[in-house]
């Protein structure tokens, strides 16, 4: 079955699929730094506002839910001032930064949810789990590169360790993400008020005489 969240999830891989070979074709076959760091930044606003919008779907509370979803709204506009007042084209390092702290308080307050809830199966039986260990894994394993990234990334030896560290972090993040796509939820069989279709009195070995 189809649901809402796998939709979103497909929407999100083709959308990064489709900007990560613009943005490589750009780069490395017409070699145009400028448009290329524009469709960086089109990557970081489009990225986090499917992301968003995913989790949304599993978070319950409606007020987190709410500011998570406005949030996206915020993030373009942060991205937008970022991008106005870089004073040349540059890579949005700071946008990066934010993007990924955001997720990683949202993603941790989803497993807060989880905590507080009764399951049968485990936790790792479920796509999400994955999906939000994958960008866990993505967030806290790039968050200091990226903020190290904004003053040092034209040190040599740095964009080296740059491309090292993010490459791995890529590498794990999208395994988990191709695991996820791989796990077979299991569905419940019984209607939810057959668990209370219990017969009492026939647990009760006691009976009044007429």
């Amino acid at each position: 079955m189809v649901t809402k969240e796998k939709k979103v999830f497909f929407l999100y891989t083709l959308c990064i699929a489709i900007l990560i070979t613009t943005a490589f074709i750009i780069r490395y076959v017409y070699n145009n730094r400028e448009t290329y760091y524009l469709v960086v930044r089109v990557y970081n606003v489009i990225e986090y506002s499917l992301i968003a919008y995913f989790f949304s779907l599993y978070i319950r509370n409606k007020f987190i839910k709410k500011i998570l979803l406005c949030s996206t709204i915020a993030y373009l506009i942060f991205c937008v001032y970022s991008f106005i007042n870089a004073k040349v084209p540059e890579m949005p390092f700071i946008p990066l930064t934010v993007e990924h702290i955001l997720l990683l308080l949202f993603i941790i307050y989803y497993f807060f949810e989880v905590m507080q809830e009764t399951v049968v199966d485990p936790i790792y039986q479920r796509a999400i789990f994955w999906i939000s260990v994958a960008f866990i894994i993505n967030a806290s394993g790039n968050f200091f590169l990226f903020l190290y990234a904004k003053y040092s990334y034209n040190d040599e030896n740095f964009k080296r360790q740059y491309t090292i560290i993010y490459v791995i972090v890529t590498v794990i993040k999208n395994l988990l993400l191709c695991i996820s796509i791989l796990i077979k939820e299991k569905k419940d069989t019984l209607p939810p008020d057959s668990l209370f279709d219990i017969d009492l009195d026939a647990l009760n070995p006691i009976k009044k005489n007429p």
